[in-house]
């Protein structure tokens, strides 16, 4: 079982103002993702959006996953976001509660992405996750993963920040996620509440989540 692609990710929540959602999805899959995909070291990119009930500013889930985390601070990234398309800036000016993380994949168990998706965000280190392979176990459950969140990595000015935040709310980060893959809705959920369990009280304040994984590309995709 690989699990995900590399040991650096990049973690993503969100929202966008609701008259821009089209635009921003069809910008997402047709530009921004393929953009990225060409960067080197960048191995998969995914968007997910939010089930029914999901708040505004979680709303959509967007990750990278690059060999390692310095991909996310490299000379041809770092040129990405400093000269952002005009298609880009409008819809990066369009975001609701930006979250942008640069994370360390602390363990990793899989066998490809699913079409459905449970995360946890938390504000605060996680402490050990022995009892991840017993979330992975769970059936239609394809992977579960442990990422720890640089709160300093990759949160240098970039023109691109400057137009996510321009609607005055700041990037949030995390300290730390966990990212289930299932391949259906019942799974998915079974297994967020199963891991909120095995957390108990440092689930507090964790924002729990479930999404429908809408598109997922690898650099052959971006040529």
């Amino acid at each position: 079982m690989t699990g995900l692609l590399g040991l650096g990710v990049l973690v993503n929540w969100g929202g966008v103002v609701a008259e821009q959602e089209d635009d921003y999805n069809a910008w997402h899959s047709m530009e921004h993702m393929p953009e990225r995909l060409s960067v080197p070291g960048f191995r998969r990119g995914r968007r997910a959006i939010g089930v029914d009930g999901t708040s505004d500013d979680q709303k959509y889930f967007m990750m990278y996953e690059a060999e390692s985390a310095d991909v996310f601070v490299s000379p041809p990234y770092l040129a990405r976001l400093n000269d952002p398309t005009p298609w880009t800036r409008r819809i990066l000016s369009a975001y609701v509660a930006p979250s942008r993380t640069v994370c360390r994949v602390r363990q990793s168990i899989g066998r490809g992405v699913g079409g459905w998706n449970a995360t946890v965000q938390f504000a605060a280190p996680l402490g050990p996750v022995d009892w991840l392979p017993a979330i992975a176990g769970i059936q239609g459950v394809l992977g579960a993963h442990v990422l720890d969140g640089d709160t300093n990595l990759g949160q240098q000015p970039t023109a691109e920040k400057a137009f996510r935040e321009s609607r005055g709310a700041a990037d949030r980060t995390v300290a730390a996620a966990i990212l289930i893959d299932a391949y259906d809705h019942r799974a998915a959920g079974i297994a967020l509440a199963a891991t909120l369990d095995r957390l108990g009280a440092a689930a507090t304040g964790a924002i729990a989540t479930l999404y429908q994984v809408q598109h997922v590309i690898v650099p052959d995709d971006a040529r």
